[in-house]
């Protein structure tokens, strides 16, 4: 079969598509007859998301360098930051980033289908296996449909011990408003919602309490509302969550079967012209003196040996 025809720009790469390796550019565009996005192979991350009929451009990108300098990161193993920056396994300590690292590191193997969509896989490496003893492997694929974007997660154990994680995505999305003028609804969930207690930031402080600036299932955004810092809203019976402009020109749901947990953030004390809407298969160790042990964290997943599990949401655009 004929491979199909992936658009690159950026450094050399290599690219794998139905049988035949290609040289490729480290940035890959696909696209289908309504939207166009573009996806770094350094931390698989989604980088435009565009509109062909107004040119819409959905994800955020800091043109001025004042604000945030990434897009829409895929966080792995980890999510948030860790107790002294460690984590405890069996009693051993190890090394963790905020976030963890599957952001920082290239996505080696790039399988193409058609022209809409990409699958790109991140494979353990020496410098990934001295922080996380794993062999593992986190694929996600981008596909671009008629409404929006799917976006789907496999994390595979290749280890014949089990192998706990999180699983992140922190998109950011660009406003053509003031943050004040959009909602975020979190649809299905029970009401009144809950957040987790953050404190110190960004760590969680143990409570889960009401969300009281919420009215109902909606969330009326403000920079007030988020300049304390990251909101964690506890949501496992939700369906989607729906930002949306009051004016009703704007909307991207977003679907969370596969997440329990819906963060929101801007930049603290910044007035940032977007907010993060980050669905969450994990979350921030709750703050303490030492080290957490992942196989008893709160969210995490731990997967059995030699197994797989997949995530997946999708991005519906107006």
């Amino acid at each position: 079969m004929k491979a199909d025809k992936i658009l690159c720009r950026g450094s050399w790469s290599s690219i794998h598509g139905a049988g035949k390796e290609e040289h490729i550019l480290s940035m890959i565009t696909i696209e289908n007859d309504q939207f166009s996005a573009e996806i770094n192979r350094l931390g698989a991350e989604l980088t435009t998301l565009t509109r062909k009929a107004d040119g819409r451009q959905y994800i955020w990108n800091d043109t001025e360098g004042k604000y945030w300098g990434r897009h829409a990161p895929i966080l792995f193993p980890s999510i948030g930051k860790s107790n002294n920056d460690q984590y405890t396994l069996a009693g051993d300590k190890f090394g963790m980033k905020q976030h963890g690292f599957a952001r920082d590191y290239e996505f080696s193997s790039v399988t193409k289908e058609g022209t809409n969509s990409v699958t790109l896989t991140q494979h353990a490496n020496g410098e990934t296996e001295a922080s996380y003893p794993f062999a593992y492997a986190l694929s996600v694929t981008y596909t671009l449909t008629a409404s929006g974007l799917e976006v789907s997660y496999t994390v595979a154990n290749g280890d014949d011990k089990p192998m706990p994680f999180a699983l992140g995505s922190h998109p950011g999305f660009a406003l053509s408003q003031p943050l004040e003028n959009y909602t975020v609804t979190v649809n299905g969930a029970k009401t009144p919602l809950t957040k987790f207690g953050i404190g110190p930031v960004p760590f969680r402080n143990g409570a889960v309490e009401p969300f009281t600036e919420a009215k109902g299932n909606t969330v009326p955004l403000s920079h007030e509302l988020l300049d304390d810092g990251l909101i964690i809203i506890n949501a496992p019976e939700a369906t989607s969550a729906t930002l949306a402009a009051n004016d009703g020109s704007y909307s991207v749901e977003l679907s969370l079967q596969d997440f329990p947990y819906l963060t929101l953030w801007s930049p603290e004390h910044k007035n940032a012209p977007f907010v993060c809407v980050e669905p969450f298969n994990g979350l921030p160790d709750q703050a303490a003196d030492a080290p957490t042990d992942w196989f008893k964290k709160a969210g995490n997943t731990t997967l059995a040996a030699n197994a797989s599990a997949t995530f997946g949401y999708t991005a519906t655009l107006n």
